[in-house]
């Protein structure tokens, strides 16, 4: 999409505009894609009560589970860096997010490298 956008492409600006994914003909709806991830959300925690479990999605999705985590809609946490951690914990009903688009892993600092990165 970022050459659409940069293109300024017209489905690409009321994508912008409306920060909603469904602008994009035949795209699902989203109604339909907050309730899918929610499930997922759902069904995930619900076989793994009380575990640690690392789910590896794409940044949309990432956006939406914080938006329904945290109440909002649109785009708000659009932008989340390859390989980053956004650390969400269910409790129950509630989702409490601990962190979003942590990347300090990634710091050559953390690497398992045996000599220093120079």
């Amino acid at each position: 999409m970022p050459f659409k956008i940069e293109d300024r492409d017209p489905i690409a600006a009321e994508l912008l505009t409306r920060q909603r994914w469904d602008v994009i003909p035949g795209a699902e709806s989203a109604e339909d894609f907050a309730a899918r991830v929610r499930r997922g959300v759902e069904t995930i925690a619900a076989a793994h009560a009380d575990e640690l479990v690392v789910a590896v999605v794409h940044g949309g999705v990432i956006n939406q589970i914080m938006n329904l985590a945290s109440g909002q809609e649109g785009f708000r946490f659009m932008g989340a860096d390859n390989a980053s951690i956004s650390h969400l914990v269910i409790d129950r009903d509630r989702w409490i997010i601990r962190c979003f688009n942590d990347t300090s892993h990634l710091d050559p600092r953390f690497s398992t490298a045996s000599e220093p990165i120079t």
